[in-house]
């Protein structure tokens, strides 16, 4: 864009250049470091007991290793989330049988649906007591032999309250399906559960079927980095692609943090439109006069997740020395989860301290066996699906499986911003401090000043008619607070004609002042914006005009 600055005695014009976008070097304010931290080290006691006895994985932050170890460290923990996935995905329906079977070449779904029928079956009346009694007593006077005794009967009534209640059969239907494309009408169900049970109100009216919104979630990406015919998991980011900035800033990653923020989404949405709806239109209206103590509520649903320990294998981990044992193409266990971790052929100096694929296999074992463990302690503690209770051991398992899926997301979100964050640190480091716009302006002015010949000068001109003692200043400045002027390049323009400026019917302006061109190169370091300002300052009793267009 252009703009053109004219005064009395020297015209201006400036030209603005396209800004030159430097990289973002802070992260985002979401990510808490020290809550993280925590985490992880809670986790590396489970760690160290399933690993070898002597073996001290830590924090990669702790752990000297090189730049190429990061990108490593990605790949690993990236593969590490996409197997507990798929663990999760497996206790769902979604088992090898199912994923062999789906359409690869279009677009795959995972979709939950859920409904329920009502239907009113009849009114009672039921007796409640309310507390309170009455007692009458009636004196009798004996006859014959007996008459000169008298004897009293006592009569207690008690008060009852005559209560409607109304019986309702509902039905209540949900199902996890999987289709490609858009052919809804041929999902596959991978698993459901339908069943009857009876409500009691005291009203006769606000039961309604009720067929909520399906919610979907796209696990084409998730598909995409599994090996079908193997069942392994594959992905890798390219370090050879030019949009490869860090291990964190790159295509490969950034689908994966979608992934993730799509799999939360979905997560949430199922326990606050599925669970929410049994809650307030099944739950919360079934108010029969005589409970059941041992009804299990919606905050036994929710709070399932805070029973039972789920390890978490999404760990950015590593070893000082390195496992002794590389890669060698097999990584000698029995995994136990649905997707295997690819073997790594690539094997040098630069990933000697990172975990192998021996070490994560026996990470994500640990993680299946803590998952089925919770499974049967919720079948021994929660009803049988056959039950007809409205919360029975299904719904226990999918509130747990939801939760956990959304900690995995969190996690693998968490551990790629983990790494950005090492790396950040250590070029702070490595630099002395931390830089800022402010910085970039200096290293940028200092070299302009011994690269460019004749080197900038700041935007800051005097107003003044020839032979006269200026009247005002014009400058550009930044709004930051430090008032600095811009640097600009400045050359003088022969004008052919002069000119003319119509300020009414009666009046023209003509500027028969030098004509000065000047062009700006803006900065701009990372997301940060400065500001600028067109200041015109005039010196005490003088004036002059300034005309902008």
């Amino acid at each position: 864009s252009s703009s053109r600055l004219h005064s009395p005695h020297r015209p201006n014009l400036l030209l603005l250049l396209p800004a030159y976008h430097y990289p973002k070097m802070s992260l985002s304010s979401s990510f808490e470091l020290l809550s993280f931290q925590r985490k992880v080290k809670d986790a590396l006691q489970t760690v160290e007991r399933t690993l070898e006895l002597e073996r001290k994985p830590r924090l990669a932050g702790d752990v000297d290793h090189t730049y190429g170890a990061k990108y490593g460290l990605v790949n690993l923990t990236s593969n590490a989330a996409i197997i507990a996935y798929m663990n999760c995905f497996e206790k769902l329906g979604l088992d090898a049988a199912v994923l062999k079977s789906i359409d690869k070449t279009k677009p795959t779904t995972l979709r939950f649906d859920s409904s329920t029928a009502c239907k009113f079956l009849r009114e009672v009346k039921v007796d409640v007591p309310v507390g309170r009694s009455y007692e009458e007593k009636e004196e009798m006077t004996g006859s014959g032999s007996d008459a000169s005794k008298n004897t009293t009967k006592t009569r207690v009534m008690k008060a009852v309250n005559h209560v409607k209640e109304f019986y309702w059969e509902v039905e209540v239907n949900w199902s996890i399906s999987v289709y490609s494309g858009t052919s809804v009408e041929e999902k596959k169900v991978v698993k459901s559960r339908t069943y009857t049970t009876t409500l009691i109100t005291q009203s006769k009216g606000g039961m309604v079927s009720t067929n909520l919104p399906p919610i979907e979630l796209s696990i084409s990406w998730l598909l995409q980095q599994i090996d079908m015919v193997e069942l392994t998991s594959q992905f890798k980011v390219d370090t050879e692609d030019g949009d490869t900035k860090t291990p964190r800033r790159n295509e490969a990653v950034q689908k994966a943090l979608e992934f993730a923020a799509q799999l939360r989404q979905w997560c949430q949405g199922i326990e606050g439109s599925f669970f929410g709806h049994l809650q307030q239109h099944l739950l919360r209206k079934h108010n029969p006069i005589y409970r059941n103590p041992h009804t299990f509520t919606i905050g036994h649903l929710l709070g399932v997740n805070k029973q039972y320990t789920i390890f978490n294998p999404v760990l950015p981990l590593m070893e000082e020395s390195g496992p002794s044992d590389r890669d060698d193409g097999s990584n000698g266990v029995e995994s136990k989860s649905i997707i295997e971790l690819q073997c790594s052929n690539d094997i040098n100096d630069e990933h000697k301290t990172l975990l192998n694929s021996k070490d994560i296999s026996k990470l994500l074992n640990e993680h299946v066996r803590t998952l089925e463990g919770a499974f049967s302690g919720i079948e021994e503690s929660w009803p049988s699906d056959s039950s007809g209770d409205i919360l029975s051991s299904s719904e226990a398992v999918l509130s747990l499986l939801s939760n956990h899926l959304r900690e995995l997301s969190a996690q693998y979100t968490e551990t790629m911003s983990y790494i950005e964050s090492m790396m950040e640190n250590q070029l702070i480091a490595a630099i002395g401090k931390r830089l800022t716009p402010n910085d970039l302006d200096k290293f940028v002015k200092f070299h302009n000043a011994k690269l460019l010949c004749p080197m900038p000068q700041p935007f800051c001109h005097a107003i003044r008619r020839p032979e006269h003692y200026p009247v005002g200043l014009l400058s550009i400045e930044t709004q930051d607070g430090g008032n600095e002027c811009i640097h600009s390049h400045s050359r003088e323009v022969v004008a052919t004609s002069n000119l003319k400026i119509p300020l009414s019917a009666a009046t023209v302006l003509e500027l028969t002042g030098l004509q000065y061109l000047h062009g700006y190169m803006n900065h701009r370091f990372g997301s940060s914006h400065k500001r600028h300002q067109l200041v015109a300052r005039a010196r005490q009793f003088s004036s002059f005009i300034l005309v902008i267009g």
